[in-house]
Order: C-alpha cells, then structure tokens, then sequence
C-alpha cells in the first residue's frame, strides 16, 4: 500500500504506519453516518483522505509534517480527480 493512489509527480510514500485503503473505507463506513464528514486529524500520507475520495465523503485532515501533508495532498487529489469506486 506504500505507494498506492501515488501520482507519478509524488516521491515515495515513505510514512511509516501506512494503512491498507480497504481497511479505511470499511472504519469509515462503520463509523460515519451517509451524508457525514471524515475528519482526520492526525492525516500522515492521507490514506483515510483516499479512502473517502473512492466513497464520495467529505474529508477534512490535519497534518504536522510538511513531508507528509504533501504527499497526502496528492494521494488525495489524484484520487478525488478519479471520482467516486465505492457506494
């Protein structure tokens, strides 16, 4: 998953605790009601950011590391630009 949702123009996803992206549709659909918002305040590489973007959900993150915010962005744009997978 390090380098899932990566854009080519986006150095290697080198956060150290990155979670598979199936695993975080699921948490977020268990935890947040249909027209709900993700807020994730501890982003890292943005991989609950994706996992929102493949759902249609609103996701807001929080992110200390000028590294990681800028890798998060990316996943998360790259993947809000191939629109919505999963219902």
């Amino acid at each position: 998953y390090k380098d899932e949702g990566r854009p080519d123009t986006v150095r290697r996803n080198d956060h150290p605790t990155v979670k598979p992206t199936p695993l975080m549709r699921y948490l977020c659909r268990l935890v947040t009601p249909p027209e709900g918002v993700v807020l994730d305040p501890f982003m890292g590489s943005g991989t609950t950011g994706v996992a929102c973007a493949n759902m249609g959900k609103t996701f807001y993150g929080i992110e200390l590391e000028p590294k990681y915010f800028d890798i998060a962005c990316k996943r998360i744009e790259a993947a809000y630009a191939q629109g919505r997978l999963f219902a």
